[in-house]
């Protein structure tokens, strides 16, 4: 089964956190103003999207709970909009939406740091995503819960 709209979905729900956590406006709106900017037509990346940010939200606390959890020597308030909400929206994906942590997922986020930021956000984010990536198997070692296929 191919999921192709899916890097797209998320480059569209990265967009949009991205200007709620500069704006602080209500993601309803942004999603309005978004689709209502870029003309974006197909069903399936709407509907992804929507439901990667709403998902993002709904678990916001605990999301960003995690990544505090994981970060060395750094102060969650200190990260950049871009590492900060594609650590998000990476975190809400793998262990809040899909039922099996997938690396394609990861790879598709590292992949949006190295278009939006620079090198050094691309080996963040693939760093505390793939630590959590890690844990998560090794938590669930045996029961087949984690993907090693990359399912984009």
């Amino acid at each position: 089964m191919s999921h192709s709209y899916k890097p797209k979905a998320r480059e569209n729900a990265f967009l949009v956190l991205y200007r709620w956590d500069l704006r602080g406006e209500k993601i309803s709106s942004l999603v309005k103003e978004f689709l209502d900017e870029r003309n974006t037509s197909s069903d399936k990346v709407i509907g992804y999207m929507v439901k990667l940010l709403d998902t993002t939200m709904e678990n916001l606390t605990d999301i960003d709970k995690l990544i505090s959890e994981h970060l060395e020597d750094w102060e969650f308030d200190r990260l950049g909009y871009v590492e900060r909400n594609l650590l998000r929206l990476g975190i809400g994906e793998l262990f809040f939406l899909e039922r099996k942590p997938s690396k394609g997922v990861i790879t598709s986020y590292v992949a949006l740091a190295r278009k939006y930021a620079d090198e050094n956000a691309r080996r963040f984010v693939n760093g505390i995503l793939g630590s959590m990536y890690r844990e998560a198997a090794l938590s669930f070692k045996g029961k087949e819960q984690v993907n090693e296929q990359s399912e984009d």
